[in-house]
């Protein structure tokens, strides 16, 4: 697994029934940089768009054990490649 990546977050606070707010439910950089909460930070440390180790570090500091984390990633990784084996045979087969 990459230890370099992204952490990107929508720049509205989720609320239940603002379907229509793409701030909310939406994480791409293109949509929340026109909005007026998004937050740059060119050191990737802070904002709405960081680095992955600038996550682990935030998520270590209110306590998630980041060991345990990267092990349930590995896990549900793998879990998503033995899903999709018979359709990649299939397709290495008949190529």
């Amino acid at each position: 697994m990459h230890n370099e990546g992204l952490g990107r977050f929508a720049s509205e606070k989720y609320k239940l029934k603002a379907f229509n707010n793409p701030f909310i439910h939406l994480t791409n950089y293109a949509i929340n940089k026109d909005n007026s909460n998004f937050k740059t930070d060119q050191s990737g440390e802070k904002g709405h768009k960081r680095s992955l180790m600038a996550v682990y570090r935030q998520l270590g500091e209110e306590g998630v054990d980041i060991v345990k984390l990267k092990e349930e990633i590995k896990d549900i990784i793998i879990k998503t490649l033995i899903s999709i084996q018979p359709d990649l045979i299939h397709h290495y087969r008949t190529s």
